[in-house]
């Protein structure tokens, strides 16, 4: 039987950010992109080899300080739950802010970032 993980205690950590809390989830996405090597030989056949991986993300939450600056160069730790070993982590670029508010809400940011070097993932 496979384990399954909560959610439920999750995290951001963005450490040249003096404090971000209130964070109620993120999302993390790799890409492995690939370039185009069909030629007459291939047949009418598509080939193709692997180039560039690269990752992105976001985060968002309730607002609770002054909102991350656009342009920062920082790493971030993404909390799956808080059993060891589940974060994934690695430098990023903030490329994004989304600040919400509504007559009837709670102010909320959304951040999106872009990894900018490599990736430690998850090893449990």
């Amino acid at each position: 039987m496979s384990t399954k993980f909560v959610g439920t205690a999750g995290q951001v950590q963005v450490p040249s950010v003096t404090e971000i809390v209130g964070m109620k989830s993120w999302t993390i996405d790799l890409v492995f992109e690939v370039g185009e090597t069909t030629s007459f030989d291939d047949v009418g056949v598509g080939a193709f080899l692997p180039t560039v991986n690269h990752w992105s993300g976001t985060f968002e939450g309730y607002k609770n300080a002054a909102p991350i600056t656009i342009g920062t160069v920082t790493t971030i730790t993404l909390e799956e739950t808080q059993t060891a070993n589940q974060d994934w982590e690695g430098p990023v670029i903030i490329t994004g802010l989304h600040a919400i508010t509504a007559h009837d809400g709670i102010v909320t940011y959304s951040y999106d970032f872009q990894g900018t070097g490599a990736l430690v993932e998850p090893v449990a």
